[in-house]
């Protein structure tokens, strides 16, 4: 599983990065506070950074200087703003514009780390059909990049793997005709997470997490007694 650390400026796009990511099948950490970085780099030797480059609380492009690269490793990816230029660098293995395009950023990923493009964006494109993937307003296309009807036709027909994830099962011709229905009944969303649906998706995590602990707890108690009680009818 490949591990990737993302250090954003901007929350929503964190958030919808790591969630991307995470429903591909990534271990994702995505923190903000760049005092974190260190011990986030210890604690989990990500196979991929993400970082914003020059924002005002995040500066990716100063915070990779102090990485130790082992046998190439963290790839480095730099987020950087609309106007501001590609820097040639030893240290950063690609530069993307962001508000970042989820698919762009998942190419990228498989060039640097040696995965199967096609088998990632097939991937991606069926959990956008599902309607697994909204929220986050993404770039507009440059004129030079294919729309997401021309990467699916590319996609078509490909085989690979990645990880725990599979070729799609689902035929050629109903993908296609499901994917244009839904270009045709559903408008992209073209909003960012407000500050709303990110507390309640915190709150909603937090009250899982809660839950699961107090069940942990549980387990350990009855198992405490079970102990105790075979102990004393053992004397």
């Amino acid at each position: 599983m490949l591990r990737v650390l993302m250090v954003l400026e901007d929350y929503g796009e964190l958030m919808f990065l790591q969630t991307v990511l995470k429903k591909l099948g990534f271990d994702v950490d995505a923190i903000q506070n760049p005092r974190s970085f260190s011990d986030s780099i210890l604690r989990m030797n990500p196979d991929v950074l993400v970082l914003t480059a020059n924002g005002k609380k995040v500066k990716g492009y100063d915070m990779i200087r102090n990485i130790r690269r082992v046998r190439g490793l963290p790839r480095v990816i730099l987020l950087r703003a609309a106007n501001a230029p590609e820097i040639a660098d030893p240290h950063v293995d690609g530069w993307i514009e962001s508000p970042v395009s989820a698919l762009a950023l998942l190419e990228m990923i498989a060039d640097i780390a040696g995965l199967n493009k096609q088998v990632l964006s097939d991937k991606f494109q069926k959990m956008r059909m599902q309607g697994e993937i909204e929220g986050f307003k993404e770039r507009p296309l440059r004129p030079d990049e294919e729309t997401e009807e021309e990467t699916l036709e590319r996609s078509k027909g490909q085989v690979g793997n990645f990880g725990v994830m599979q070729n799609s099962t689902m035929p050629d011709e109903e993908r296609e005709e499901r994917y244009k229905k839904f270009l045709n009944e559903k408008t992209p969303s073209e909003y960012r997470f407000t500050s709303k649906q990110v507390a309640d998706h915190v709150k909603a995590l937090r009250a899982e997490e809660q839950e699961t602990d107090l069940e942990e707890l549980e387990k350990q108690r009855k198992a405490f007694v079970e102990h105790l009680f075979n102990k004393k009818s053992g004397s």
